[in-house]
């Protein structure tokens, strides 16, 4: 008899063992879910998501369905190394910390995760590559090492013709070496690529100008102060053009526009009072060449200027 009980007791014990075995299976389990996509928002199909956890190195895998969705449910607690791989994208590295034991099944919604395709990676480091050289360059024509920075720019060209910005220290190098025509060709393709680039236009107006091209400067001119409005050189530079050509009225337009930008530039003072000695105000005139004396920090502009201001003093009635 007492064996008889004894059997039943035993047999108890295992279906009360038999009876938490759902809740232990349910123990320290977690709903994981989100998302993957590229860099534009697609939804990335097939992205192989591998997990391990980092104290028992057990291995889970997993992978997006259509809509670029993964879900995981009962995925035991822990820290996880999560690793998204996929043909033609770049292999991303993430932790999941699911430490915290849970008693009931846990959703958690990951973050969406982007992957960058290889090409998009490999676009990245030759801009970071060409941004390098490119201010190797532009340190080079500061220092007016202009040889050595077309030595840089060249090769680079050869490779990528469309980098604007290479362009345009190719025009610098030229131009620094008195190579105006070959400086306006690399200019002109640099506008064709950023036709919003005030620089291109401005160093455009510099080399015509030097070629003799006048009205080929002004257009220049004209398009990076319409682009840079508050370029004083540009409307120093066009007003200088047109003053030389008679057109005084707009010069003294441009000087105006100059000094609104920069009040106190001796040589926009100068010209504003050249321009009104050309129409007769010679009291305008007094006024302007006397603020470009107080500006004037060379000797010499400032005994030219004195020079001016006695012969226009006298003019005075």
């Amino acid at each position: 008899m007492r064996r008889s009980v004894d059997r039943l007791r035993s047999t108890g014990v295992v279906l009360a063992l038999l009876a938490a075995a759902p809740a232990a299976a349910q123990y320290r389990e977690y709903y994981v879910r989100g998302k993957v996509h590229g860099t534009a928002g697609e939804p990335l199909v097939d992205v192989q998501i591998d997990l391990r956890d980092k104290d028992t190195s057990r291995l889970y895998h997993l992978k997006t369905d259509k809509d670029g969705s993964f879900k995981f449910a009962g995925l035991p607690h822990g820290v996880y190394a999560v690793t998204f791989s996929k043909e033609g994208y770049a292999t991303k590295q993430d932790e999941w910390d699911l430490a915290a034991k849970q008693e009931r099944m846990k959703r958690v919604d990951m973050p969406d995760v982007v992957l960058v395709s290889e090409a998009q990676v490999e676009k990245t480091e030759r801009i970071q590559q060409a941004g390098a050289r490119n201010k190797e360059a532009a340190e080079k024509i500061r220092t007016r090492d202009f040889d050595g920075a077309l030595a840089l720019l060249r090769p680079a060209l050869r490779q990528n013709p469309d980098d604007a910005d290479a362009l345009f220290l190719l025009g610098l190098g030229y131009a620094g070496k008195e190579m105006w025509r070959e400086a306006i060709e690399a200019l002109t393709r640099v506008t064709e690529l950023s036709p919003s680039f005030p620089g291109a236009y401005f160093q455009l107006g510099v080399c015509q100008r030097k070629l003799g091209d006048l009205p080929k400067a002004l257009d220049a001119y004209a398009k990076n102060l319409e682009l840079d409005p508050g370029n004083a050189d540009g409307a120093y530079n066009s007003g200088l053009i047109l003053f030389e050509t008679n057109r005084i009225d707009e010069a003294l337009a441009r000087f105006q526009a100059g000094l609104a930008a920069r009040p106190e530039d001796p040589d926009l003072h100068e010209m504003a009072g050249r321009c009104y000695i050309n129409q007769a105000k010679f009291r305008e005139a007094v006024a302007h060449l006397e603020r470009a004396r107080a500006a004037a920090t060379d000797p010499d502009k400032q005994a030219l200027i004195d020079g001016l201001l006695r012969e226009t003093r006298s003019l005075i009635r």
